[in-house]
């Protein structure tokens, strides 16, 4: 497996699925962290334009990059496993959405909710709910990030997390106003005023790609990404992503036979079909890419965004549709005999309708609660 490591060499801006038109005054809001398909088509565009040009591309010309980045109409062998952020040269994973953020005496902490039958009437399917015992102000559990050794370690003892990160404290912004220019008639254009925030980070600041399918990218310096093409350094080693060691395997493995219940934590962004459910879910089970059948139980999904962009092939939008985000977290119901077989894929699998090959749905696998309860 390799890793991309992709620094900024200037400020950067990621559009999200806006339109912004010519002729308009238009204030641009941008994203953080990008999507991956963003990440997967701008290493894509260096390496057709590192071993050969965009019209042998267009024309078929170079079998080697027909087979990694494949033609204008259909994706070659090229594919991104995770897109993740490494700040200061740790790799932060995002808040699984099953924690609350509480803010008590200046610190920001995040407690576990705890997954309990519900007797109370609802119009909710199913009778499992995520409870709070906290009683403090929650704060929004979007944006906030956290060091994978001490993710690992919450997660893992279903403890409160206290080393959260919040993307705003990684990133120092730029406002930039601007108007466009007619060079004909060295002027300015009226009605073409625009402002947006540029973004740089405030300390060493880097996106890793890992990809078990994968061309050698040596020889690709320079990445152009995000808005106004900046450029990003491109470096390549060789390394493999494995959250879960074996004497954690085990452990999950104990935890999940003791209680039947394990989650589903995505450190990816997915696109659904059914918006907030995976295509695969029946209205009971869904049904995991290695083709095991579990029980969905409950559910914290953060708030949908919409996912489009523009599709160059066809000269046009693409159809919107509705983005889980990052640290979203499913609870399954898992018989004994499953347990192995759902621990084969506790270090990665891709739970997504779509955009699989480009990263989109990465989760991996934990265990739910240590508390016995009947199911």
């Amino acid at each position: 497996m390799k890793k991309l490591t992709l620094k900024p060499v200037d400020t950067f801006f990621f559009k999200n699925h806006q339109v912004t038109e010519a002729g308009n005054d238009t204030a641009m809001d941008g994203i953080f962290p990008p999507r991956p398909n963003t990440i997967y088509g701008a290493l894509r565009a260096a390496f057709i334009h590192e071993h050969a040009t965009f019209e042998e591309f267009a024309q078929q010309r170079n079998e080697k990059v027909k087979k990694w980045m494949g033609t204008q109409n259909e994706f070659g062998e090229f594919q991104i496993t995770y897109c993740g952020l490494e700040y200061n040269k740790t790799l932060f994973l995002p808040l699984p959405l099953d924690y609350q953020v509480v803010e008590a005496d200046e610190k920001t902490i995040a407690y576990p909710l705890q997954l309990k039958k519900d007797t109370q009437l609802s119009s909710q399917p199913g009778k499992w709910r995520l409870f709070s015992s906290r009683n403090e102000k929650s704060k929004s559990s979007s944006q906030q990030y956290v060091p994978i050794q001490h993710w690992k370690e919450a997660v893992l003892q279903q403890q409160p997390i206290h080393h959260l990160s919040h993307a705003a404290q990684m990133l120092s912004g730029e406002e930039k106003l601007g108007i466009a220019l007619n060079y004909q008639e060295r002027k300015a254009e009226e009605h073409y005023l625009y402002q947006m925030v540029k973004w740089r980070f405030k300390e060493e600041g880097a996106f890793v790609v890992y990809t078990s399918s994968s061309p050698d990218f040596s020889a690709v310096k320079f990445a152009r990404i995000g808005g106004e093409n900046r450029p990003w350094i491109v470096k390549q080693n060789e390394e493999v992503f494995s959250l879960w060691t074996e004497e954690e395997l085990q452990k999950l493995s104990k935890q999940i036979q003791k209680t039947n219940i394990a989650k589903i934590i995505l450190l990816a962004p997915a696109i659904w079909e059914n918006g907030s459910r995976p295509e695969s879910f029946d209205g009971e089970h869904i049904i995991l890419p290695n083709g095991l059948r579990v029980k969905l139980l409950a559910a914290a999904i953060g708030r949908p965004e919409l996912y489009g962009g523009w599709d160059i092939a066809n000269h046009r939008p693409k159809p919107r549709k509705p983005m889980v985000p990052a640290g979203s977290v499913l609870y399954v119901k898992v018989q004994k005999g499953q347990v192995t077989e759902l621990l084969s894929i506790a270090n990665g699998l891709h739970l997504t309708d779509e955009g699989a090959h480009e990263g989109f749905g990465f989760a991996v696998i934990a265990s739910g609660n240590q508390m016995k309860e009947e199911i």
